[in-house]
């Protein structure tokens, strides 16, 4: 990337902090800041004429956090006489299309193994302080359900653990099931519909549709704590959380709240010190490592 002018466009600290490494480096960088509030327009592109001048992109993670993310994807493509390659993470199903017919190199950085595990970190830890600040009593002891076993569950439930806290996962598929069972995890099968949150301190939700609805809700404690990091609109009820005042939060996108630099130092090594492979290798595409999908 030696020479190019770098464009970032901002939804969090994550990218601000990456704009400074880069001009440490001696990258030209030109910045877009969408943190307060702004979304990506058709009107909003055509003011920026600076950013199509970048040889290379920056993007948010997730994608989404941008706004418009068809529109966006259209305007890089006609943009392709300069822009050559793209970096961003989460990228919609077949997103990158327009862009690699267009012959600019698309690489989504969650799907490497090294920062989505590294996002999965910050995402734990700040799922956790954020329960802490709701929950009446120590996490040590505790009993708390995580429920969802995926990337991010899986590293929620472990750091829970090794807190001393009685951990049982709620999880659909029997993989998942039988892996949290092999860590030592109580479990619940979402699939026959056994979630039941009756007995619980804290609850962590991580699956990105609505598994947490009035019944479920009714059998918690009234002291009992409720954090829901999946994306909008979340997988439980808040609003009746609220109304039977159940201490609960929405807390999307938390890697851009907590531990944001060393987030991006991650991606920022592998941008400049792992090589970027191009569109069919078999870092850009879906796999599984041992027990673990990304």
């Amino acid at each position: 990337m030696d020479s190019e002018m770098i464009g970032i466009i901002a939804s969090d600290m994550r990218q601000i902090y990456m704009s400074e490494m880069l001009k440490k480096k001696g990258y030209e960088v030109y910045l877009l800041d969408l943190r307060e509030g702004r979304r990506i327009s058709r009107e909003l592109l055509e003011k920026e004429n600076k950013l199509w001048r970048a040889d290379a992109l920056i993007l948010p993670i997730p994608l989404r956090k941008a706004g418009d993310t068809d529109l966006l994807s259209e305007t890089i493509a006609k943009h392709r006489d300069r822009i050559r390659k793209v970096y961003g993470g989460s990228f919609p199903k077949d997103w990158e299309k327009p862009l690699e017919e267009a012959g600019i190199l698309a690489v989504d950085l969650m799907e490497s193994p090294e920062v989505a595990r590294k996002n999965a970190i910050a995402t734990a830890e700040g799922a956790i302080a954020e329960l802490m600040k709701l929950m009446p009593v120590n996490v040590e002891g505790a009993r708390i359900v995580v429920t969802g076993f995926g990337t991010c569950g899986k590293v929620i439930a472990e750091k829970l653990y090794c807190l001393g806290a009685m951990v049982t996962v709620a999880a659909r598929s029997e993989r998942a099931l039988t892996l949290a069972g092999f860590f030592g995890f109580d479990v619940m099968d979402l699939a026959a519909e056994e979630l039941t949150l009756e007995g619980a301190d804290g609850v962590i939700n991580t699956v990105p549709a609505r598994i947490i609805g009035e019944k479920e809700i009714d059998g918690m404690r009234r002291d009992a704590a409720l954090i829901d990091i999946a994306s909008a609109p979340g997988g439980c009820d808040l609003a009746y959380c609220e109304r039977k005042g159940i201490p609960c939060k929405l807390t999307p996108g938390i890697p851009g709240i907590y531990l944001e630099n060393p987030v991006f130092q991650r991606v920022y090594r592998i941008l400049f010190h792992v090589r970027i492979p191009w569109p069919g290798d078999a870092l850009l595409k879906r796999r599984s490592y041992g027990f673990f999908e990304i």
